[in-house]
């Protein structure tokens, strides 16, 4: 779950001339695990998880410190910080929907005893609990004063209203912004005992309680005060009545009295020699570091890495059981019947065992052959892949991985959590040797989150060495290279073909069934031969040379004015008559220097705007509902590369019939920049060889869009709202469209966007510009 940072200052915590720091977290994870309760077994109830992603069913300090990343803003702060995971039931039908965590903020409060002027950090091992499970009632007690709810309104003031005050029980009405769950843990400590049986008698509350004071003669140890918020979407559920049941926690209650919290220390001892977290207690004691401003503490500065947390996944496997994340189950998981009314005596099902139940990672399945890369940023003049691409709300690595393989392609790239790109190179300025840190691929998948895919413009890469095909050329010809078109005329200005079915075997045996020595194909499918490059082509970088063929996929065709080029390494050698026969598929009709020809393309497996493709999932999909995946991962996912009209490539030196452009004109809204999340965020799909503004006004339109956008190219974008604030000059819009030299598609993050036509009423949504 990935989350916008929030922070919330709260009098009752704010001490005198002390500061206190937050550290805010997405969640790691949830399941029915507690290293602290129940070391090494499945514990009795779900919980929500947060902080270092080496949690585990059993711990130690040392397993803290293996953990590779963590949900703190602190990157070195491997510990965990969990509590119960609250549910909503209803009773219409007797069942449970866990109730989604929007963030959570962890506390650290400095406060002094009597005659101090320092606290101490947390001990190696140390590890806590605060709060009863079996509490029902309120005991006016520092135990009972320890857990307390807040109901969040941002919108309305309740002053006065006690209805609203702060309460240590569920409350009697919703909560327009969430409720926030509470939790204080005790802060004197023995000295000694890293734990205790209970879990809490090694620790100690001051003598105000929650409050703070002085540390008991048994404890007289003051170590930082730890303090819990988890903040509930409870918005996004009715609430049920008085006196009837509507949030219940995993264990069964339905009061709220019952909540607690566990902590077990990850804090590094010393890091350079230093302990982090001591250091940030004695420095920044004043206004350095107080609230959220952790940049204001020095101590913290080098280890500050919000990326790293929103894009923490756990390396340890999880329960593996529905517990009802984004669906309703008719029980919650464990044995947890509602457990109602004020008896310690917890209810039971009778019936209820975990014997069956085992443990999983919950992460999609890699087809065999493929190996993770890493983190690449995208190509700095276009698409890094750009063989395929889908885009898909139950995306997962597996699900485009499988596609890729599916399509042929050796490479599979993610990218902003939903889109799949395919590619047997790597284009337009990427590379895949100088890769980028984990954490700048952040963003979860769209169907598990769990694993991420990939990040605002950058790719989460594998790679599978066994689906690059060997090429071969005939009998003395080899690659010459990605050159440039030249300054005033063709590179390769003696004779040209174009087709659908265009590939380096087919150009090149043109050329040489008319005695050229030089071929080259630009634009996808346009074939150009010669003897000699005219004056001003030169050298391009390989990666300019980025489009795939028109009558091969795989295979590699130049680009927006960029040749791939082949040398004949024998000119003086004359060519057999008999070579002709391999241009036996393109009718030439025509004695002139440029022949074109139309033929029929066979190449509909690999072609990435084949007819409604749809993506196999077999091997992808994982077999149970995962907590913090959407409901049934295992479904099949959506139609890639739905249909489209695949539009006429001609070449690029022949003016098109100005009435194609002049019927869209009325229809065109301007150049705009894309975003992140993606500007226009609906449907999407890429065609190398024959993307128009027409072909995806026509896509986005019978989707029901009522804008579509060209970008680098040959992509096309469809979406229901264009942001005024985003509008580019002209001139940042200048990508030759790859199915019409004489269109403009957009550049690279520049949108090219056309009204669609379609009518409000038949909108998948309504169509608007948001300022």
């Amino acid at each position: 779950m990935r989350f916008s940072t929030a922070f919330s200052i709260i009098a009752a915590l704010a001490a005198p001339a002390n500061a206190y720091f937050i550290l805010s977290h997405p969640v790691l994870e949830t399941t029915r695990l507690d290293p602290i309760v129940s070391p090494g077994v499945i514990s009795g109830h779900v919980h929500s998880v947060v902080g270092g992603n080496n949690f585990d069913k059993t711990m130690t300090y040392n397993s803290t410190q293996q953990g590779t990343c963590t949900t703190a803003t602190v990157s070195v702060d491997k510990s965990n910080y969990w509590t119960p995971q609250l549910y909503y039931y209803s009773p219409t039908d007797d069942t449970y929907e866990a109730i989604t965590v929007s963030f959570v903020n962890t506390y650290y409060l400095p406060r002094y005893s009597s005659g101090e002027t320092t606290v101490r950090a947390f001990p190696d091992g140390l590890r806590m609990t605060s709060g009863d499970p079996y509490r029902r009632t309120y005991n006016n007690d520092a135990d009972s004063n320890a857990i307390s709810y807040v109901c969040l309104d941002y919108d309305t003031s309740h002053s006065g209203d006690t209805a609203w005050d702060q309460r240590n029980s569920f409350f009697e009405h919703n909560c327009p912004n969430g409720m926030r769950a509470q939790v204080n843990f005790r802060s004197c400590w023995d000295g000694v005992n890293l734990d205790s049986d209970d879990h809490q008698s090694h620790m100690a509350w001051p003598s105000g309680g929650v409050d703070g004071g002085d540390c008991p003669s048994t404890h007289p140890v003051r170590l930082v005060s730890l303090f819990y918020e988890f903040i509930y979407n409870v918005q996004d559920f009715p609430y049920n009545g008085v006196g009837n049941t509507t949030w219940v926690w995993s264990f069964g209650d339905v009061t709220g009295y019952g909540f607690h919290g566990d902590f077990v220390n990850g804090w590094p001892a010393h890091v350079n020699g230093t302990n982090v977290l001591q250091e940030a207690l004695d420095e920044c004691n004043d206004n350095n570091g107080v609230g959220g401003e952790l940049a204001a503490c020095a101590p913290f500065v080098p280890y500050l890495d919000s990326a790293s947390a929103e894009g923490c996944t756990p390396l340890n496997d999880l329960v593996n059981e529905d517990i009802g994340s984004g669906h309703t189950i008719s029980r919650l998981p464990g044995d947890n019947p509602l457990w109602i009314g004020n008896s310690t005596t917890k209810p039971s099902w009778g019936d209820s065992s975990d014997s069956d139940i085992g443990f999983t990672d919950f992460k999609s399945t890699i087809p065999d052959g493929y190996t993770e890369v890493g983190c690449m940023a995208e190509g700095t003049s276009g698409r890094a892949l750009t063989g395929a691409s889908f885009s898909a709300t139950n995306m997962t690595r597996g699900i485009c991985v499988q596609w890729c393989e599916d399509q042929g392609y050796p490479l599979a790239g993610m990218e902003y959590g939903s889109e799949c790109y395919c590619g047997v190179s790597i284009r337009n300025g990427a590379s895949n040797t100088t890769l980028l840190a984990d954490s700048e691929c952040n963003y979860a998948c769209a169907d598990n989150d769990y694993e991420n895919c990939g990040g605002s413009a950058t790719l989460s890469l594998f790679n599978n060495p066994s689906l690059y095909q060997v090429y071969t050329y005939p009998t003395g010809w080899s690659s010459s290279g990605c050159m440039t078109e030249a300054t005033n005329a063709r590179a390769l200005a003696k004779y040209s073909v174009t087709s659908d079915s265009m590939t380096p075997q087919v150009c090149i045996a043109a050329c040489q069934a008319k005695g050229y020595t030089i071929a080259g194909i630009e634009y996808s499918s346009e074939c150009y031969c010669a003897n000699a490059f005219s004056t001003g082509s030169v050298a391009a970088d390989d990666s300019s040379c980025s489009m795939s063929c028109s009558g091969d996929a795989l295979q590699t065709c130049g680009g927006s004015r960029r040749l791939s080029t082949w040398t004949y390494s024998n000119s003086s050698s004359s060519f057999s008559s008999s070579s002709s026969s391999s241009t036996s598929s393109l009718s030439s009709t025509s004695s002139a220097s440029t022949t074109k020809v139309s033929t029929s393309s066979t190449f509909a497996s690999t072609s990435k705007t084949s007819t409604s493709t749809s993506a196999s999932t077999t091997k992808a999909s994982t077999s149970t509902s995962a907590s913090k995946t959407k409901a049934s991962t295992s479904s099949t996912t959506t139609k890639a590369s739905t249909t489209t009209s695949k539009a006429s490539t001609t070449s690029s030196s022949t003016s098109t019939s100005a009435s194609a452009t002049s019927t869209i004109a009325s229809l065109y809204v301007g150049c705009y920049s894309d975003s992140s999340p993606r500007h226009l965020d609906g449907s999407s799909y890429t065609s190398s060889s024959a993307m128009t503004n027409e072909a995806c006004i026509s896509y986005c339109g019978n989707l029901g869009f009522a804008y579509s956008g060209t970008e680098y190219a040959s992509e096309c974008h469809c979406g229901n709202i264009v942001q005024a604030s985003l509008l580019r000059e002209e001139s940042h819009c200048k990508s030759v469209c790859t199915g019409d030299a004489t269109e403009v598609c957009g550049w690279g993050g520049n949108l090219s966007i056309y009204e669609t036509g379609v009518s409000a009423t038949k909108r998948s949504l309504s169509a608007k510009f948001r300022l």
